[in-house]
């Protein structure tokens, strides 16, 4: 049924660009983005998820951490590293000479950028997949063969279902940025509806514009769930931890392989900034003389906070209403879904419409909801209040925070479910009662994961911010275009400092969350 509707997309995407080239150069630009990226990105993800999760190589916790730590980087914190360090301004263009031609600009900028931001994603995805397979066969597979002929036949045909929810993460996240196009003038449907709009292009020609890469975007995401449903046993949680794989005579070659992907996903990046804001200039004569100080760093990342305040309030606000609306709208979905019949359909869909629509495009139908007349009051919000911004980022973070509520969800045993049913107790009395009581440390690492993803929110937030209202991601953007400096080094190193507390709070409660869970699963004595 997914490939029937899938087709169906397909083809009415066809008849639409038929007589649209700039469309369809649009088209094939997003999709030539997306390709890239996955191109870089599963492989990358796919052997570091293995190899951290399934293998006994050596530091894998710290990686794990470094790698854990950017699934909630912002893309132009990203793009900003990056840039700081390969673009036209950045430290290894400046030791070249002014004339060097940067490493990364226009079509190479973008596929990298955002290559390397996927791939603690595609981590995440494939070794959820592959905690997933149960240490029993494998188990039972190693009497009758090898190891690599168990992870052959046993471990790889489960991993490959996390593989296809990846792909299909990696596409509809990159298709829906615009960050990284717009900064490298690289032209896609999402870089394309957000230029258009600042130019004057009215909401109605922006929708009709969007509607072929929604239809592509959504056939691509119905192969995947295809391809996932076709490759994957079945959801399964195994009661004993995964296999661990002994690498033995490869473990040194693995463990370079894996400190060096960590490193250049994590470790370049953050050094990047580190080295542009401690960068100081001092003129001799005709030359300049380059040198870094860690002083310097240190006062740029502090002035960042006083140079910055208002814009970190508007950021902290509009981060923290938009999770716990979007949180609560996603346990009320996830509790409702949580049996897994036809309850599961709203939660689904409204996943899936956070996942295929663009950012800006996201932005674009605020306005065209709010920014109206009559009733004077939606106008009066739009101007006056958060309301634009919020409901903005709300709707791009509301399936993130649905999938997570699902997962703290589903672990809460029937049988207390059962019994307070049997007293009486509502749906949502039973949630209130004794699934908030049990999870509450679970939901609460939802809730501080998509806020960290809300306040780094721009694609959907640009465009519907009131005026005065300026968040740190639209201000560094904006400064971004004319290169990194030492003043936006540090600000990104504040807000990198900052999604690293909430990571390592986010992992803390998790850590509480999965001992609850085990203390419910222990048998009674």
């Amino acid at each position: 049924m997914p490939l029937v509707i899938a087709a169906a997309c397909l083809a009415v995407a066809a008849g639409w660009l038929r007589q649209d080239l700039r469309q369809l150069a649009l088209l094939r630009n997003t999709l030539l983005l997306a390709a890239g990226t996955c191109a870089i990105s599963l492989p990358l993800g796919t052997v570091l998820a293995f190899l951290l999760g399934r293998t006994d190589v050596p530091g894998r916790r710290l990686i794990l951490a470094l790698t854990g730590g950017m699934l909630m980087m912002p893309l132009y914190l990203h793009a900003a590293a990056w840039d700081a360090g390969f673009g036209q301004l950045g430290w290894w263009s400046l030791i070249r000479g002014p004339s060097a031609v940067p490493l990364l600009s226009g079509w190479t900028a973008a596929v990298w950028i955002h290559a390397v931001a996927s791939v603690p994603w595609v981590a995440l995805l494939v070794g959820a997949a592959l905690a997933g397979v149960e240490p029993e066969l494998e188990e039972d597979a190693l009497l009758a063969g090898s190891a690599w002929q168990v992870f052959r036949h046993v471990t790889l045909p489960r991993m490959i279902g996390g593989v296809g929810v990846a792909a299909g993460w990696v596409v509809l996240s990159t298709c829906g940025e615009m960050t990284v196009t717009d900064l490298f003038l690289v032209r896609t449907y999402a870089e394309e509806l957000y230029t258009g709009f600042a130019l004057g292009d009215s909401l109605a020609s922006a929708w009709r514009a969007a509607v072929p890469g929604i239809l592509v975007q959504a056939a691509l995401l119905l192969v995947a769930i295809a391809i996932t449903l076709r490759a994957a046993p079945g959801l399964f949680t195994p009661m004993r931890p995964a296999r661990i794989y002994r690498l033995r005579r490869t473990r040194l070659p693995a463990a370079v392989a894996t400190w060096g992907c960590g490193l250049l996903v994590a470790g370049v990046p953050l050094a990047n900034l580190a080295a542009k804001a401690g960068l100081v200039v001092q003129q001799a004569g005709d030359v300049r003389l380059r040198q870094w100080s860690l002083g310097h760093a240190w006062a740029m990342i502090a002035s960042s906070l006083s140079g910055f305040q208002q814009e970190f309030v508007w950021t902290l606000l509009i981060g923290g209403l938009a999770a716990t609306g979007a949180s609560l709208a996603a346990a009320g979905l996830a509790w409702w879904a949580r049996r897994s019949d036809w309850r599961a359909v709203p939660a689904l869909a409204g996943a899936a419409c956070g996942l295929a629509l663009p950012g800006p495009l996201v932005g674009l139908g605020i306005i065209w909801i709010m920014d109206r007349s009559e009733p004077a009051i939606l106008v009066w919000l739009y101007d006056r209040t958060l309301s634009a911004p919020v409901l903005a980022v709300v709707v791009r973070i509301l399936p993130l925070a649905t999938l997570g509520c699902w997962y703290v969800l589903r672990s809460v045993a029937d049988d207390a479910l059962d019994c307070a049913a049997c007293e009486g107790a509502g749906a949502w009395s039973r949630f209130w009662h004794v699934a908030w009581p049990q999870r509450r440390s679970g939901l609460a690492a939802v809730w501080l994961a998509v806020f960290a993803i809300a306040a780094g929110d721009l694609a959907s937030s640009i465009l519907v911010a009131p005026p005065g209202v300026t968040t740190v991601p639209i201000r560094v953007f904006g400064l971004i275009h004319a290169g990194v400096d030492d003043q936006v080094a540090g600000v990104c190193l504040v807000m990198c400092g900052g999604v690293a507390a909430a990571v390592a709070a986010v992992a803390w409660l998790l850590g509480r969350h999965q001992a609850t869970v085990a203390e419910d699963q222990r048998p009674s004595a």
